[in-house]
């Protein structure tokens, strides 16, 4: 064998060898690990308790009887406790209401799924995450 022929074998010998440890050291695929696509704040609608209906129909009753007498006064007192009890209910889910992220993921096999944190999750659009119990950390 010639020199020539030597030094081919041992460079092709090198280059396969290079090739196998590469093969080695890429990092196994991740299965549960994505991108966020987009992140959406919102408000959640708070939740209303007989408390707000009831104290707004009798602050609207209350209301309602300042106006027009005789029979007047009383449909002026009965609308006045339909539209408070309404008004106190509204009044109460707006107070209760509180601030939702809603985290969209794309998996890099493809899969997407959206997250719901009543916390800023403290990620950012386009960042790595990984799927863990039923929700989503940088990775």
């Amino acid at each position: 064998m010639s020199n020539r022929s030597t030094i081919i074998t041992a460079l092709l010998l090198a280059a396969l060898s290079s090739t196998a440890q590469a093969e080695k050291a890429k990092p196994a695929k991740c299965q549960d690990c994505g991108k966020v696509t987009q992140i959406v704040v919102g408000e959640k609608a708070g939740e209303s308790s007989a408390l707000g209906v009831i104290g707004g129909g009798v602050a609207g009753a209350l209301l309602g009887n300042q106006v027009g007498s005789g029979h007047g006064r009383q449909l002026a007192t009965i609308a006045g406790a339909a539209g408070g009890a309404y008004a106190g209910k509204k009044i109460e889910e707006k107070a209760k209401s509180s601030k939702q992220w809603t985290v969209h993921v794309k998996y890099d096999d493809g899969r997407q799924a959206s997250f719901v944190f009543d916390h800023d999750p403290q990620l950012l659009t386009g960042d790595r995450v990984q799927n863990h119990k039923d929700t989503i950390v940088r990775k």
